[in-house]
């Protein structure tokens, strides 16, 4: 999708966008970081978000692994931070898998009042033929 600049958007220059990002796998062990950094542009209000995100994973088996994941956003000239983790279990046999992920992401909208805060529980299951 473009967006059109207005002759009333507050700009400071170009938008520019930075990441990198690193994983490692050790034994039942896989970790990943990954940082970002966004400038959009504008002179006035939300100017940058700088995030940070990092996960875990551990096979506990050959069949059965658990996940955790940190995501954290600070808008630069925003009144909150975004932060979200899940958890995830996951267990498969032969062609069939079941998946359970729990979510919490608070200050959506980089906004600091409950409204803005999420949870969510998901459960997939799926099958091969």
């Amino acid at each position: 999708m473009l967006s059109k600049k207005t002759a009333s958007d507050s700009t400071s220059g170009d938008k520019d966008e930075k990441t990198v990002g690193i994983k490692y796998a050790v034994g039942g062990f896989t970790l990943g970081y990954q940082w970002s950094e966004e400038d959009n542009g504008r002179a006035t209000g939300t100017t940058q978000y700088d995030n940070d995100a990092y996960g875990i994973t551990f096979s506990i088996n050959d069949d059965l692994s658990i996940g955790y994941n940190h995501y954290e956003s600070v808008a630069k000239g925003g009144s909150a931070n975004l932060v979200a983790d899940s958890i995830q279990l996951a267990y498969t046999m032969g062609g069939a898998s079941i998946r359970i992920a729990e979510a919490q992401a608070d200050n959506m909208k980089y906004q600091n009042t409950a409204a803005y805060d999420r949870d969510a529980t998901t459960v997939s299951v799926s099958l091969a033929f």
